[in-house]
């Protein structure tokens, strides 16, 4: 039977937990914290989820990164990057800017996804748990940022 990351390592757990809280920390102080909070708390909210988007675009172009590099998977991974910078730094309303930080997350994780269960070479040296803990980031942030999707679209 197949690891589904229930035994990933301590570390790898932490290091989720650690990820995600300053999602869910951010949006629940946008969604219910004090009003004349929900700014910063918008702009922690859109940093972060730009940080961790370039993180993930990163991650994926690191494992193409071998003695035969496929250039068009990199190019790829790390358009991800540029995604997380043009919509933290672009002038838009924030239930758009939310909605895309949220479309490119759920885009990184199914093409990463798709990748790792047809069984890409340049990924068969990642643990058998990353895809469990690829999915559990992308589901937090993804809640988190519907969660403020939904109070920006009632602002």
């Amino acid at each position: 039977m197949k690891d589904l990351g229930i035994h990933a390592p301590a570390t790898a757990w932490a290091f989720l937990l650690a990820c995600l809280t300053p999602f869910f920390i951010a949006a629940g102080l946008f969604c219910y914290g004090p009003p004349d909070k929900a700014g910063a708390a918008l702009t922690a909210l859109i940093t972060y989820s730009a940080i961790m988007l370039a993180f993930i675009g990163g991650l994926r172009a690191g494992f193409e990164i071998t003695e035969t590099p496929r250039w068009r998977t990199i190019g790829l991974a790390m358009l991800a990057v540029l995604v997380a910078l043009v919509l933290e730094a672009a002038p838009m309303p924030a239930d758009w800017r939310i909605g895309s930080f949220l479309i490119a997350f759920i885009v990184q994780w199914a093409w990463d996804s798709y990748r790792f269960s047809h069984h890409d070479p340049d990924l068969e040296d990642a643990p058998t748990w990353r895809p469990r803990m690829r999915t559990l980031l992308t589901l937090g942030a993804a809640l988190s940022l519907s969660l403020a999707l939904e109070t920006a679209l009632h602002m």
